[in-house]
């Protein structure tokens, strides 16, 4: 009972500081990350992908994340709203000329600005998501070779009395949330990412579910 209390703190603990580092990411990005460098990495990751994964696998990608986005930020009226909330309005000028000063005001390019890098921001989440997802294959490939080889070490272990290590199987549950952490914050690290990182990243989850599979201890 003490161990499932224990498992559970600990994923609540993980998903709040995994919230925590994704708002601070998305607040830094937004605040600090010039418009030209998020092009730049853009650029670069899409042209890695094409060398990586092939010109027709990698417009397969863009044009299924093109699509999402565009389900999911522009036909939302997510973007379109973001934009009229936080920028002055030529009918609303019109309406008020009052606020046709406050409109000359220097700090709107800069506001459009960091719109821009967010929405371009969130654009390339989408397009790493399904970079990832592409690879499901190779993953699901991967996690029943780490579960059977698991397995296998588990029932070697018992054979030879040697019973599975609490530490070791909370090291390897700890690690798969970090995991699941630094991939969310990946989305929208504002660097590129080389497309081999995600068969990389599948074959260390399949690793890391093996290691947990060999140290689960014996239910009674």
């Amino acid at each position: 009972m003490s161990a499932d209390r224990q498992s559970q703190s600990g994923w609540l603990w993980g998903l709040t500081v995994a919230i925590v580092l994704f708002v601070m990411e998305f607040i830094l990005l937004s605040a600090l990350v010039p418009t030209e460098w998020s092009n730049r990495v853009q650029e670069q990751e899409a042209e890695w992908m094409r060398q990586t994964l092939g010109a027709k696998t990698a417009q397969a990608i863009f044009e299924r994340s093109e699509s999402w986005s565009e389900q999911l930020f522009v036909r939302s009226g997510l973007m379109a709203g973001s934009y009229d909330l936080l920028l002055p309005d030529e009918v609303r000028i019109k309406k008020a000329p009052e606020l046709g000063k406050l409109a000359e005001s220097p700090i709107w390019p800069l506001i459009k600005d960091r719109l821009d890098v967010i929405w371009q921001s969130l654009d390339m989440a989408v397009q790493r998501v399904v970079h990832l997802l592409a690879w499901w294959p190779f993953l699901a490939f991967a996690l029943v070779g780490g579960i059977l080889d698991g397995l296998l070490r588990r029932r070697i272990r018992q054979s030879g009395f040697d019973y599975p290590s609490p530490l070791a199987h909370r090291l390897a549950v700890g690690s798969l949330l970090w995991i699941g952490v630094g991939v969310s914050l990946s989305l929208l690290l504002p660097v590129p990412i080389p497309a081999l990182v995600a068969p990389m990243l599948a074959t260390l989850i399949a690793l890391t579910v093996g290691a947990m599979v060999t140290q689960t201890q014996k239910r009674l």
